[in-house]
């Protein structure tokens, strides 16, 4: 049986699109890898009707509910009152969250205050999962809903991502793993396409799966189109796999976990100088290297990469003979791109012309070309 679970992020920032709900996102992705199957995300502010009418709701569906935010010192942090309320389960003090609060503050020169001391109860009986990233302890219990008797594993995370994170590798990581056995979880199967419509892909990948039986899903994101499948078992399911693979080979670019930096981040990680000039992509191109170096913990300043938006002169041949060199720049005459290489093995400029979808001084247009000349750095390294 199918293991499901929902997500409920607490706080009036996130309601009010103050910040983006990015815990969800991490904590599904978690969670799908494991083969819990998640079934909903819900935010709601800081209201304790809200939050208690989100509690029964959510109880009554899943058999796992991660609570994010309100575990905080301040007045507006109410979720562990609302969760000791709703479960039946009256809040004790604990000393040693007490001490964490105190050890953690000291070392960086602070006293801990009385009001902090309201991070350090939680509901009878629940487990407590250090925070080694913060003051606030997390914790989980088995919950019943008081007066309907619906059941439910409850996690409560602190807001933070950094937080959530530390608390879920230390004390988390291997119990979400163990919930379903590993030839019972359904393995997501990710083939990114680009270069087509959403509809264009989706009719021929329905025509491929057909008979299947397989749960198929669709991500648009500029410029891709994402096809999800999931397989319970990759042997059985092989020759739709292959049949989708074929249907589509025109258009895949990558598939599953991969990315189209991933041949410039593994030469940054060895050490191998790359230097990029790009006139052409109003620096959604180093948006999008650096944000990827950030989800690799790689920075910036500690890695041999240069990055130009303009220059007076192409650099000498002498120049390139020690570094990766990737141009993106944009022919205004014949309206089109130059993406141009260099490395040790080969070199080359291709000419990529605008589509009907990616006209050329568009924002999309501008990712379409990012992703061309990334994908095309990777094919040729």
């Amino acid at each position: 049986m199918t293991i499901q679970a929902a997500t409920l992020a607490v706080g009036t920032e996130v309601t009010d699109g103050q910040i983006i709900d990015r815990n969800s996102a991490w904590i599904s992705a978690k969670l799908v890898r494991a083969g819990v199957q998640v079934v909903e995300h819900r935010a709601v502010a800081d209201d304790r009707e809200d939050i208690r009418r989100a509690l029964r709701e959510l109880s009554a569906r899943v058999d796992h509910l991660f609570v994010t935010g309100g575990l905080g010192p301040t007045s507006d942090d109410f979720t562990r009152d609302l969760l000791s309320e709703v479960y039946g389960r009256p809040l004790e003090f604990d000393p040693a969250s007490w001490k964490h609060i105190e050890d953690r503050l000291r070392e960086r020169g602070i006293q801990a205050k009385e009001i902090q001391k309201q991070q350090c109860y939680f509901p009878r009986g629940a487990r407590i999962l250090l925070n080694t990233a913060g003051t606030a302890n997390a914790f989980s219990f088995d919950g019943e809903v008081v007066g309907a008797g619906d059941k439910v594993k409850v996690y409560a995370l602190p807001g933070p991502p950094a937080e959530i994170a530390a608390v879920w590798e230390k004390n988390l990581a291997s119990e979400i793993e163990a919930l379903t056995p590993e030839n019972e979880r359904e393995e997501l199967m990710i083939f990114r396409c680009l270069g087509r419509g959403e509809s264009d892909i989706a009719e021929l990948t329905e025509e491929a799966i057909r008979g299947s039986g397989l749960r198929v899903g669709y991500r648009a994101h500029l410029p891709y189109v994402e096809v999800k499948l999931w397989v319970r078992d990759r042997a059985r399911a092989k020759s739709t796999l292959d049949r989708v693979q074929t249907a589509l080979s025109t258009w895949i670019v990558n598939r599953d976990e991969q990315d189209a930096t991933d041949a410039l981040i593994e030469k940054l990680r060895a050490g191998s100088p790359v230097l990029i000039q790009d006139s052409a992509t109003g620096g959604v191109l180093q948006e999008r290297i650096l944000l990827r170096l950030r989800e690799k913990k790689l920075a910036e300043g500690q890695i041999p990469l240069t990055i130009q938006t303009s220059w007076s002169k192409p650099p000498s041949t002498e120049a390139l003979d020690s570094v990766d060199f990737l141009q993106i720049k944009t022919d205004e005459a014949q309206a089109k791109w130059l993406v141009s290489w260099r490395n040790s093995q080969n070199s080359g400029t291709l000419e990529v012309s605008p589509t009907f979808n990616y006209k050329l001084a568009t924002e999309r247009a501008r990712r379409y070309i990012t992703e061309k000349a990334l994908l095309l750095f990777g094919s040729q390294s």
